[in-house]
């Protein structure tokens, strides 16, 4: 557990079942950082390992009123500090608890967010209390990715696992966002919580879901009502105005690139 970086996202990448009656799953941590690694989970072929409460790393510290620790049969669990007491919920990868109340862990294949209650968000967009059996299902997502900053923090959260892309984005509300069609006004009568494919939120508050501009206060825009709207307001024409500047009026050229290859061609002669 020491030489994991900090946990910035979770994806199950895959499962097998191979013989003498165990699961491999495998895990990717921060897919396309510079941080990424991965783990490889050996589970019994049905249930969870018998559950252990010897501590073999401790290496972590408390952060938001909570530790990561691993148990000897290589799960995780977590020491919550107002009581000390090591917690009975235990995962095949989990991070630390981040400053709105929330930790991702990978469980059975599946992963998801839990709560400080260690309720945790299923498949169905609801935070539901965990059950403790050995066989007890843990119905979570694919992939998760940390909050996005800005004043509305979101979190993308996806299943791939059923051959179509299901895309939502989860809230420090506890909650699935919903985004409602924006055409010059809010249209409530119509919403969506799920996409086909998305993008994460950027610093601004926007991603891309489904061919749409989506924004993080809840409301969604095509590109047809935006090229409508533009076109209400004038911008197409300010656009037009300003990219026609960029060509000479005589013979229809690009200015920047015909400026371009005019100082190369200079240079090379100077060499």
């Amino acid at each position: 557990m020491g030489n994991l970086p900090k946990i910035n996202s979770i994806i199950h990448s895959s499962s097998i079942l191979v013989a003498k009656n165990k699961r491999n799953l495998y895990y990717d941590i921060n897919q396309g950082e510079m941080t990424s690694t991965g783990i490889h989970v050996v589970l019994p072929e049905f249930g969870r390992p018998k559950i252990s409460t010897e501590i073999v790393d401790n290496s972590n510290e408390f952060i938001n009123g909570f530790k990561v620790v691993q148990t000897s049969n290589g799960e995780y669990a977590y020491i919550r500090q107002s009581d000390s007491l090591l917690l009975p919920f235990r995962y095949d990868v989990a991070s630390d608890f981040n400053e709105y109340g929330f930790a991702m862990v990978g469980k059975n294949g599946s992963v998801s967010w839990i709560d400080t209650s260690f309720s945790y968000l299923d498949i169905n967009g609801n935070m539901v209390e965990e059950e403790l059996s050995d066989y007890a299902r843990f119905n979570g997502w694919q992939g998760v990715s940390g909050f996005s900053q800005g004043t509305i923090p979101l979190s993308q959260v996806y299943d791939g696992r059923n051959s179509y892309g299901r895309v939502s984005y989860f809230g420090i509300d506890g909650k699935l966002k919903e985004f409602y069609q924006y055409d010059g006004q809010i249209n409530d009568a119509f919403s969506e919580i799920t996409f086909n494919s998305g993008t994460t939120f950027d610093e601004n508050g926007q991603a891309m879901a489904d061919g749409k501009i989506i924004f993080a206060k809840g409301y969604s825009l095509s590109y047809r009502d935006l090229i409508k709207i533009c076109k209400q307001k004038g911008y197409i024409s300010s656009i037009c105005e300003d990219a026609e500047k960029c060509f000479d009026k005589e013979t229809g050229r690009v200015l920047k690139k015909a400026f371009n290859k005019t100082t190369k061609f200079k240079q090379s002669s100077e060499m």
